[in-house]
């Protein structure tokens, strides 16, 4: 019982040291590499909700990337550079969009760093965009900002968060063409990554 008992205790001391030295692998500045997958609404089409339950994976979209994290007293900067491919379906078709983005975020790991917030401004540059057709306004550009908000989870390298973004820059598109009229188009997604920090 006696054998078994510190068997238990060795254990959960080693546990112990792995977690605490893969939490210090989030905690220091560093690069890495990052991606995964958003889900890309726009407030005025996503309340046709029977478009999305008839095709759920229509405005899936993915990322892929490289960020930095440098370590500040209390908080910390990651400013990333990310290409985005999402998807938005208006009226029964499909359009892509394929953007560079570029978010400065500001955060705050809690307990270690083994959960993060964080929120901050976005750049977005769009390289090629199906909408193009639909655009009217002759203010709109191929440059948006934007904001994201989320929270991560930190495993040693491996980290993976939940981000919400919206564009604050609205563009004027000719979408509703049967009844003559022209919407503001604004992305906004839902984006789940996956990141490896050198």
């Amino acid at each position: 019982m006696e054998r078994k008992f510190k068997i238990c205790i060795g254990a959960i001391g080693l546990i112990f040291v792995i977690f605490s030295m893969q939490l210090q692998a989030q905690t220091k500045s560093g690069f890495g590499i990052k991606g995964g997958l958003n889900y890309n609404y726009n407030e005025n089409f996503f309340k046709d909700a029977q478009l999305i339950m008839e095709d759920p994976f229509s405005s899936l979209g993915y990322n892929v990337g490289f960020f930095g994290k440098i370590k500040l007293p209390l908080v910390y900067l990651r400013p990333e550079l990310v290409y985005s491919n999402l998807s938005t379906v208006v009226q029964n078709q499909t359009f892509t969009t394929q953007r560079l983005d570029v978010p400065i975020l500001i955060g705050v790991d809690l307990l270690g760093s083994f959960i993060s917030v964080f929120a901050g401004p976005t750049l977005h540059y769009r390289i090629s965009d199906d909408l193009k057709d639909f655009k009217v306004d002759a203010l709109s550009t191929d440059f948006t900002t934007g904001y994201q908000i989320g929270v991560g989870l930190n495993l040693g390298p491996v980290g993976i968060d939940l981000r919400y973004e919206k564009e604050l820059t609205a563009q004027i598109w000719g979408l509703n063409q049967a009844l003559n009229q022209n919407t503001e188009f604004r992305f906004q997604q839902l984006i789940l990554g996956l990141s490896f920090k050198f």
